[in-house]
């Protein structure tokens, strides 16, 4: 079921910024729409390795250490979260959604419909 989706461009970064910085909207939109139990698939194997890490020891180090601190103080907030790394074959509309960003840059939209663009990989990945 389709609970909204959302794509913002951004210009500057690399692709383990955008995967963390889309976690932490997506968490948001989470929290702030009442969830009490999410489970966050991503096929950002390095995104998913940094947050199930609950030692803050070495964050610091990161070069990306302000956004992974705010992820993690989300996720240690009153509620569940299970955050997984699953292929990017089945993640198509994230694959999609993203791409939308990179061509739309400055633009952040979020739907609380599936846009017509979107019908083919959600169908594609429900089949997955």
């Amino acid at each position: 079921m389709w609970r909204g989706g959302f794509s913002r461009g951004a210009s500057q970064g690399d692709a383990l910024r955008a995967e963390l910085l889309a976690l932490e909207e997506g968490l948001s939109l989470c929290w702030e729409g009442g969830f009490q139990k999410v489970s966050c698939e991503c096929d950002c194997l390095g995104a998913v390795t940094l947050l199930q890490d609950r030692s803050p020891n070495r964050d610091y180090l990161h070069k990306h250490y302000d956004v992974i601190r705010r992820v993690k103080k989300m996720l240690a907030r009153d509620w569940v979260v299970y955050v997984s790394h699953i292929p990017r074959e089945i993640n198509s509309v994230a694959h999609t959604l993203a791409s939308w960003g990179v061509r739309n840059l400055g633009s952040t939209v979020f739907w609380r419909s599936p846009p017509d663009f979107i019908l083919l990989p959600l169908g594609r990945d429900c089949m997955s």
